[in-house]
């Protein structure tokens, strides 16, 4: 192990001139796991909206559709504050930016019910919050596996 300029301790992997980093889970700040949470709780919200708006027909397919696609904005945001985000820290930002989109383009075609879309849409803000903050960002740059 050594130390490096950054998130605490990394291993090299291979020849130390051309190394790459691992980062483990306690070098993580918090500002990630509480976006990972507050994103899986929206995700959960929307699943749950999105089941209680099936009633078996055909007609309730597109508003099931709308609140799928909330469910999975959701669900990538969660992805991105994951330990090795996959995208840019401004990525996440846009995708944050999303759920609150989606969840009001949701309430508007009444595919979830009123207060529902506003608990997803403070979700989404704070995703939003969590996605600008140097820390976040900072550490989505330098864990960035792709």
């Amino acid at each position: 192990m050594t130390l490096c300029r950054g998130y605490g301790a990394i291993a090299t992997i291979g020849d130390p001139d051309n190394y790459r980093p691992v980062i483990t889970m306690s070098d993580q700040p918090n500002t990630m796991k509480i976006g990972m949470l507050v994103a899986f709780i929206g995700a959960i919200i929307a699943f749950v909206a999105m089941a209680s708006t099936w009633d078996g027909s055909l007609d309730s397919a597109p508003y099931v559709g709308v609140d799928m696609a909330v469910a999975m904005i959701f669900f990538a945001v969660a992805g991105c504050f994951s330990t090795y985000s996959p995208v840019k820290g401004s990525t996440v930002l846009v995708l944050s930016g999303l759920t609150v989109a989606f969840s009001v383009i949701a309430a508007i075609y009444s595919a979830i019910e009123p207060i529902v879309a506003v608990i997803l849409v403070i979700l989404g803000v704070v995703c939003m919050v969590i996605a600008n903050l140097p820390s976040t960002r900072d550490y989505v740059e330098n864990a960035r596996i792709i």
